[in-house]
């Protein structure tokens, strides 16, 4: 479908028609005109027990037929209590409390305002700011898109931008310290004890990471130490620690959450994309007992935690459907296995593609950087429109891919996360990555690139 042909304001896409995608079956996708399509980012990391499940459907089907909203300031419902015991059993120890916002941006935000309201409860009104990383992303309200780390997302932004503080991100492929691991001393961790104090402690009410980097970074992944760092400094200046969650949540690396691979227990958690696989819209900001304790012992006796749509039953009904089946089908442990068998096979393709510069993740969150010289990490100039060519190819093979620009400093460099189904198999993998090398041959040929 032509874009000029449609009344939806469309994001992106006006250089090319849109597919019309018609339906979904495991890991692949089918459009009008009955192309497959091997969906090698899961719709964007989100669906995560593949497309199809009738299970799911007849489960907000049948709470649509008993109820289709409530006022969530006078009534709760079956589906989200249920929903919450599920969630906080799997969420690390004393995160006790949850609420279902609508998505990742709202639940990102969200839980600023908490962090915020936090510190005001606690006679501490001026902590106001957030700290995040560059080579991050955290939504697209006014808020989060100022707290993303994006070079490309903070030009489009520069004339409205709140002016939160960032500080350089785990990347040790593209260090931005020249530094390595372990000689390094986790040198980016230490940033965000130097940001506090350029700052000013007082004026900061929580830092937010991704602890494995989606789209902005494509599977940057801290070296071990690293949030165990993070959580004293935290500790150190009475900051709140929020793990963004949003890709990394409900099994996406092999493990519930992100956080779950170091020895780190954050204040908040925010997630959505695995949560419902995508059967319907909702997030979860998941917080620590000791934050619920302050609001409810507090002069508001209230916690500024949900909207409209917030808890709706359906979601919440589509929600505890997608988890049971996640948990009946072990689908974290085959995230676990299926990822590792994935990297091993993309690490080989690496090798003999000299394109590749890294790959790297966990589970089924894995990124692959592109670069023009493995010797020194340089990376593509912006003018190649490389992740933009690799995208477009990719999908005239029969390959969904995502990719955004920026990898070094600024908006140079290139790279994709694959993140598929954790219901994949090996042969599956297989055939994505001979997709995946077909593609970059591919583009080799149409940029005329010399590598």
């Amino acid at each position: 479908m032509n874009v000029a042909d449609s009344h939806v304001f469309h994001g992106s896409g006006w250089q090319n028609p849109y597919r019309v995608a018609e339906y979904g079956k495991g890991i692949y996708l089918y459009d009008s005109e009955g192309k497959c399509y091997l969906d090698a980012i899961a719709g964007t990391h989100v669906v995560s027990i593949g497309h199809g499940v009738e299970e799911v459907a007849d489960a907000v089907a049948a709470q649509l037929r008993k109820l289709s909203f409530v006022n969530k300031g006078q009534f709760t419902t079956a589906a989200q209590e249920e929903l919450a015991e599920v969630v906080t059993a799997l969420a690390p120890a004393g995160m006790d409390r949850v609420t279902f916002p609508t998505g990742g941006s709202i639940a990102n935000e969200m839980a600023l305002l908490i962090a915020q309201m936090y510190h005001k409860e606690r006679g501490k009104p001026g902590k106001v700011k957030m700290i995040s990383r560059w080579h991050s992303y955290h939504g697209r309200t006014l808020a989060t898109a100022a707290m993303s780390g994006s070079a490309a997302i903070r030009q489009s932004i520069a004339p409205y931008d709140l002016g939160f503080p960032h500080i350089q991100a785990p990347h040790c492929y593209q260090c931005p310290f020249h530094l390595t691991f372990p000689g390094c001393q986790l040198a980016c961790a230490d940033d965000l004890a130097r940001t506090l104090e350029q700052e000013g402690p007082d004026s900061i009410a929580a830092f937010i990471a991704e602890p494995i980097v989606g789209g902005s970074g494509s599977g940057i992944t801290p070296p071990p130490g690293y949030y165990e760092r993070i959580r004293e400094i935290c500790d150190e200046y009475d900051i709140l620690f929020i793990s963004e969650e949003v890709i990394t949540g409900f099994g996406r690396t092999g493990k519930n959450f992100g956080i779950d691979h170091w020895n780190t227990i954050p204040d908040i958690i925010t997630s959505t994309k695995a949560l419902s696989s995508g059967y319907a819209p909702i997030g979860a900001i998941i917080v620590h007992g000791r934050i619920w304790d302050t609001f409810v012992n507090g002069k508001r006796k209230m916690v500024p935690a949900f909207t409209t749509y917030s808890g709706h039953p359906a979601s919440c009904a589509a929600a505890l459907a997608v988890q049971k089946y996640i948990a009946r089908h072990q689908l974290i442990d085959r995230s676990a296995r299926m990822g590792s068998y994935l990297m091993t096979q993309l690490c080989k393709l690496a090798e003999r593609e000299p394109l590749i510069g890294d790959v790297r993740g966990k589970g089924l969150m894995i990124g692959v950087e592109f670069v023009q010289d493995r010797a020194t990490h340089k990376p593509f100039p912006r003018k190649h429109q490389l992740i933009e060519t690799i995208v477009k190819t990719g999908l005239e093979n029969g390959l969904i891919l995502r990719g955004r620009p920026g990898t070094g400093v600024g908006i140079d460099g290139d790279h994709t996360l694959l993140s598929p189904p954790f219901v994949i198999s090996e042969e599956q993998c297989d055939e994505l990555v001979q997709r995946f090398e077909s593609t970059l041959t591919q583009v080799k040929q149409r940029l005329k690139l010399s590598v």
